[in-house]
Formats: C-alpha cells, sequence, structure tokens
C-alpha cells in the first residue's frame, strides 16, 4: 500500500511502495533474474550503511534501478547484515523492493507475479509500510544514503551475468 509521507528536506511528497523477496538467491543472481524478467537494469551503488544502536555499523547491498518514462525509482536492499536486520518486522524476508513514485497497485502486482516466477524465489509480496516501527527513520536512512550517491558521484557497477 503506498504511503503519501513528507520528509523535511523535501518540498514535496513522496510516494512508497514496498514488496518483500524471499527467496535462497545471492543478490547478484536475483538481481540478474529481475533484470531479465521486468526488463530493468538495476545497477549496484555503494552499501546502504545503518548504525545499530550498540553495534557495529551494519552494510546492507543496495541496488537501484531509475524509470525514467513511469518516473519511478526501484530499490532492493537486502534486509540481512551478518546477524542484523534491516526491518526486524520481516524476518523471513531476504530482500525488500521500494518504489519511489506514483505507483498503481495493478502494476505491484503485475511486476509480484513476475518475480515469484523466479527460480528458487519462495514467494514475494507486497508489505504495508504502517507495519514498520520506524519507517520515518527507515525512510530518512534511505534519503540521506540517495542524496550522498548523488552528491558524491559514485562510480556505479553494472550487475551482469554470472555462471
Amino acid at each position: 500500500m503506498a504511503k503519501k509521507i513528507l520528509l523535511k528536506s523535501r518540498q514535496e511528497a513522496v510516494f512508497y511502495t514496498m514488496a518483500g523477496v524471499s527467496c535462497h538467491l545471492m543478490d547478484y543472481r536475483l538481481l540478474h533474474n529481475l533484470n531479465k524478467k521486468l526488463g530493468f537494469t538495476f545497477i549496484r551503488e555503494e552499501d546502504l550503511r545503518i548504525q545499530t544502536p550498540g553495534k557495529e555499523e551494519a552494510c546492507f547491498s543496495f541496488f537501484l534501478y531509475k524509470d525514467e518514462d513511469q518516473r519511478n525509482n526501484y530499490y532492493l536492499i537486502a534486509n540481512f547484515s551478518g546477524e542484523v536486520v534491516l526491518l526486524p518486522e520481516f524476518r523471513t524476508t531476504d530482500f525488500i523492493l521500494l518504489i519511489e513514485g506514483d505507483f498503481r497497485k495493478q502494476r505491484l502486482e503485475q511486476v509480484l507475479k513476475e518475480i515469484r516466477t523466479i527460480p528458487n524465489v519462495l514467494t514475494a509480496y507486497e508489505i504495508n509500510i504502517r507495519e514498520i516501527k520506524n519507517t520515518e527513520a527507515f525512510l530518512t536512512d534511505l534519503e540521506m544514503h540517495v542524496t550522498g550517491l548523488r552528491k558524491e558521484g559514485k562510480q556505479k557497477i553494472k550487475v551482469t551475468q554470472h555462471p
């Protein structure tokens, strides 16, 4: 379910749609399959770094696809970094697919249906953003990370097929 959130650093409202993917695949294999099935071109970006209370900084794999035609940004983020879970409410979810921008429910169902057909994907489902305890903190960390990538002009690594 899309949720309208107004972040203080932005003047306009931002819509987010979130989905979870549970699978037995490494991130690069899932990305290759997503790119192939959905016609996307996800690019690996610098890992999302989150400071966890009482622990060291955790690094979560982070991928980005920009759909210029539909004006959507797709973020695929690993939910695990060693023992640390990014979204503890969704411990059975291996990856979080966050879609920024106006996104129709019918299109989401179509995307999830395609993801479910990928071998070794157990399930893909919509996540209600309201179920996340620290939604604001999560989205703020994400926005700061993306803004930092833009400012620093980080070199992007294109995800390619692995044997």
